[in-house]
Order: C-alpha cells, then structure tokens, then sequence
C-alpha cells in the first residue's frame, strides 16, 4: 500500500471539513452574490474531495469519511471569512507540502492543481472579508438584514429541515463513497450526479432552517459503506425509499405551503432516485449476476475511461469552476 495514503486522506478530511463550514456560512449568509460566491468554493472543495479519493482507491486504500477541523466562530460575515482564510491557509500548507513528498509526476499535477485553487480561495476570502468588513454607508450587513420569524415556528417543520439536513448530508457522503469504488462507468456517473443533487437538497433545507433560526447541523445520519457493487445500490435503493416515506410523513404533518411544496419537490427527486438507482442494479445484476468488488476495482477495471467521463462531466455541471449549474 502506497506512503501516499495517509497524505491524501489527511487532505480529504480536510476538504470535507471545508465544503461543511463554506457551506454553513454560505446559508447562513441567504441569498445574494456573496452566499454565491462561497458555494461556489464549497462546490470546488467537493472536487477537491472526489480527486483525492480517487487517488486514494487508485493506490489501495480506502476513502475516508472522517470531517477535519470545522471553524465555525466567530460573530460577524467578516469574521467568517477570516476563519476561511485561515482554512485555506492551513490547505495551502499541507498541499505544499505534500508536493514536495511526492514523486509520481501525476499525482503531483493534481495536487498542483488543488493548490492553486486553494490559493485563489484564499485571496477571495480576503476581498470577502474587507468587503463584508466595511458595507456601504447606511447598508446593514447581511447578518443584521436577517429578521426573525414573525410567529413561532412549527415544531413540525423543524423536526423536518433538521431531519433533511443530516439525512441529505449523509446521502451526499454515501453516494460519493459508493462513487470512488464501483466499477460499472455508468452508476459511478449517476452516483454522482445524483450526490450533487443531495447537496441542493442539503442547501435548499438549511437556507429553509436558518430562517427559522435553527443552524446547519454539523452531523449527519448513518453512512452504508458497503463494498460489493450491488450491495452498494441496494443500500442507496433502500436510502431513498425510506427518504421518500419519511418525507411523505413530514409534508402530511406540516402546515406551511411554502414549505410543503418544497419537500414535495424533494419527494418527487428522491422517488426518481430510487427508480434510477433499481434500474441500474437490474442492469448490473444482467451483465454481471455476481456483481464486482472493491478488490477488482483495485485491479484497474475501467478507471481511466471513468475518470475522464466524469471530470468532463463535473466540468459541464459546473463543480469546481465556481459556476452555478441552476443560473
């Protein structure tokens, strides 16, 4: 097993933790350029996580779902952004310093390519800073903008956005763990659109929560990291069918239509889900009735051709560019 491995998880606990506190920031900011901007680097950092466990199954290991360090202080947007500041700081260090201990041509190119985004991160972060530091004259910041709930909230609706948000947190680490280690071209493909989904979910719930003065809860549910292929899709066929009837429960309980409408449309995504992910598992169980393994993958089984597919894809969707696929 390769010396590299415990570099590159150390590095993907760390981008883990960064898509976590960005994120939190970014809905806790609402809407408007700046929430933008920083999902927009939370998008690159969920790159960033997807290269690194790349490379951590390419040279035997297993992806790790551990979250690092989370710095979540501070009072103000400003002071939020310096604590990002100091995260991609800390990235930048580690970066360098794994380029220098690394002596495979390739996989010193990507962790070029990671630290010169973690550069740009940081020097964004920075402007952020001095911009939410320093608002135009009369303008309150985002922070102060925020009102709060002008009756109380239902108990049945937060139960419900605090149960989203861990659930699709967990979803989105499950299907991007499944992603790193099937084999089949096509469900890794749709293991990851699908993840990308999970994190709109995740985004439009605690923006939805935050309203309600409720914050992003920072764990998640149980993650099923099974490791043939076709238990793999079983288990994310049994997730979404239980998603689905516990968000069926949760609309029948809940008295606002906004947000009745919006788990209604998360229903309809995860039900779709759930029809994807059976279809996929026929097909596999029809070309392949005994499925493959993690240690076949390890063998080289169709990893160049995934891989290529997938970044062209991520690049279409926008993950990693600092685009967003729904502008």
């Amino acid at each position: 097993m390769s010396e590299a491995i415990p570099m590159l998880q150390e590095a993907a606990e760390d981008e883990h933790a960064a898509i976590i506190q960005y994120l939190r920031h970014a809905y806790a900011l609402g809407e408007g350029e700046v929430a933008c901007e920083i999902e927009g680097i939370a998008r690159d950092e969920m790159r960033h996580f997807w290269m690194l466990s790349r490379w951590i199954v390419q040279l035997g290991g297993q992806p790790s779902l551990v979250r690092g360090f989370v710095d979540l202080s501070g009072d103000t947007p400003s002071d939020w952004m310096e604590r990002n500041v100091a995260a991609e700081e800390r990235a930048i260090a580690l970066y360098r310093e794994s380029i220098s201990r690394t002596e495979d041509p390739a996989l010193r190119s990507d962790l070029g390519r990671i630290l010169a985004d973690e550069e740009y991160h940081r020097a964004k972060f920075a402007r952020l800073a001095e911009k939410l530091a320093a608002p135009a004259e009369g303008t309150p910041t985002p922070v102060e903008t925020a009102s709060p709930p002008e009756e109380a909230a239902q108990p049945a609706a937060v139960e419900a956005l605090d149960w989203g948000v861990r659930h699709e947190y967990a979803a989105i680490l499950q299907y991007l763990f499944h992603r790193f280690l099937i084999p089949d071209e096509e469900a890794a493909e749709q293991l990851e659109l699908q993840a990308i989904n999970e994190m709109q979910h995740m985004g439009w719930l605690a923006e939805e929560l935050h309203s309600l003065g409720g914050g992003m809860p920072l764990e998640h549910h149980e993650v099923n990291m099974a490791g043939a292929s076709t238990a793999m899709l079983q288990a994310d066929i049994q997730l979404e069918h239980g998603t689905a009837a516990t968000y069926e429960r949760f609309i029948g309980q809940i008295e606002d239509p906004g947000l009745r409408g919006l788990l209604e449309y998360i229903r309809g995504h995860e039900v779709y889900h759930e029809a994807l992910f059976t279809r996929l598992l026929e097909e596999m169980r029809r070309l392949s009735p005994t499925g493959w393994t993690i240690g076949s993958l390890k063998e080289g089984t169709g990893t160049n051709d995934q891989r290529r597919t997938s970044e062209e894809r991520m690049a279409k969707e926008g993950v990693g560019d600092g685009t967003d696929p729904d502008a």
